[in-house]
């Protein structure tokens, strides 16, 4: 079956239906009007008949009933012979006696007087190739009257209404087609434009949006495929991040495992020998800072450890302030080294709620000490707490040098860090602590102008 496009759907039906009414319209009102004129010209010729009846003009020489009523006369005895006729250019055949009696047919009319028939008499015929409306009227000793009247006037007014009307039909169907085809063009361009879309998407491009064109119902359509688009590619998202986090598990639990059993065995043979005597104090030097090296090595494994071990909450209902005071605290004298003044803006105002505050501490931790890293030369951390609606925000800003706009795009990415120190590992920690709260994190960080961090945690915890 033939494919038509929507369009021609609509555009197609509109001229079947208004092409015909356009054309046969027109022809009826032509005929009509035709009709009508014709009416009125017999009855206008037939008042003039009568006049000249009445007033005796009948008696003046027919050239002047011709100049009076633009008219032609023609008069026959009782015996058909032409006793006067105006129409003197009449080809020589058709002035022979036999044809005349047969063009006017004047053996009917001389019947038709003869039964008295009330009606006025009329005939159209043709005589030296014009059209004529004859009236007939019987006078003295059997004659017969006859004026002929030219039908051009009629003929003339039919040819010129019939051409405006058609005129007329050819606009109103130009008219009909270019306001469907507007409306069609109205409808299925948006339609169009989604239909490409679709077809990016098929492909796996999912980061454009459809524009939305119209406010109705397509437009509801594009809006809502728009959404559905959002949707697949927050899916897809969360599914590659779930992917890369799986595999970053299985990596830093394999890590963990081949690297803590030889750092253990360090650990020990590096004690044993600062406690022999024999042991110089240059050698405890470095014996102590091989120590130091395998504590801070102990350090990462034990985050690849706590990123690759699964998570259980140990939800509790309590208050949210007493929990970053704690951290706070503890850090205190590392914000005053490095120089950092703490600006504190923390809610009391809110109700208590469930949360795992072991695991809050280390994401708020993570945090901070990224803050106090991105400001080597000092600054101030501005740390706020407040709710708005059913979600409390934990933000922590700081006056750093902040994160180029390619790099905020993989900041959550397991082991993507631009440290001289570090895994990678410390925000992949806090997205993966505070979305098992079912709650989100977000990061603003014009460069130059410092990083804002807000974890947002639901007051209402649900499964």
């Amino acid at each position: 079956m033939r494919r038509q496009s929507i369009q021609t759907k609509i555009v197609l039906p509109f001229l079947l239906l208004f092409a015909p009414i356009s054309i046969f319209v027109p022809l009826i009102t032509v005929e009509l009007f035709a009709w009508k004129y014709s009416e009125q010209f017999i009855k206008e010729t037939q008042g003039w008949l009568n006049v000249i009846m009445e007033t005796g003009f009948i008696r003046e020489p027919i050239e002047k009933v011709k100049q009076a009523y633009s008219v032609e006369v023609m008069i026959f005895s009782s015996d058909f012979t032409l006793n006067g006729s105006t129409l003197t250019d009449l080809p020589y055949d058709e002035q022979l006696r036999d044809n005349l009696i047969e063009v006017l047919r004047l053996k009917q009319v001389k019947e038709s007087f003869q039964n008295e028939i009330d009606s006025p008499i009329t005939q159209d015929v043709t005589l030296g190739g014009k059209h004529y409306k004859v009236f007939y009227r019987a006078v003295q000793l059997g004659r017969i009257y006859c004026l002929l009247r030219p039908m051009e006037t009629i003929a003339d007014a039919k040819r010129t209404l019939t051409l405006y009307m058609l005129g007329i039909a050819i606009v109103v169907t130009a008219l009909v087609a270019l306001i469907s085809h507007r409306i069609g063009k109205n409808i299925t361009e948006p339609i169009k434009d989604l239909v490409g879309f679709t077809e990016q998407v098929a492909e796996g491009n999912l980061e454009e949006q459809c524009e939305v064109k119209t406010h109705d119902e397509i437009g509801d359509l594009t809006i809502a495929f728009n959404q559905m688009t959002e949707e697949l590619k927050q899916s897809r998202d969360k599914l590659i991040q779930a992917e890369r986090l799986a595999t970053a598990g299985k990596m830093s639990a394999s890590f963990a495992h081949e690297i803590r059993n030889p750092l253990s065995s360090m650990r020990m043979l590096s004690q044993m020998l600062m406690q022999k005597p024999e042991t110089s104090d240059e050698q405890q030097k470095s014996l102590q800072y091989i120590l130091e090296e395998i504590e801070r090595i102990d350090n990462i494994v034990k985050g690849l450890m706590d990123f690759a071990s699964p998570t259980k909450l140990n939800l509790e209902l309590q208050s949210l302030t007493p929990v970053l005071q704690s951290v706070l605290t503890l850090m205190e004298a590392n914000l005053t080294h490095h120089q950092i003044e703490l600006s504190l803006d923390l809610a009391s105002d809110f109700p208590d709620f469930n949360f795992d505050a072991d695991k809050i501490k280390q994401a708020f931790m993570n945090v901070v000490l990224n803050a106090m890293e991105a400001m080597p030369q000092g600054g101030t951390l501005t740390i706020s707490t407040f709710q708005e609606n059913e979600m409390v925000c934990i933000r922590v800003c700081d006056t750093g040098i902040g994160i180029s706009e390619e790099d905020i795009e993989h900041l959550f990415e397991p082991f993507f860090t631009r440290k001289t120190k570090g895994t990678g590992l410390g925000l992949a920690n806090v997205k993966r602590i505070v979305e098992e709260h079912n709650g989100t994190v977000e990061i603003a960080s014009p460069l130059g102008e410092g990083t804002t961090v807000s974890l947002w945690l639901p007051m209402k915890l649900q499964d």
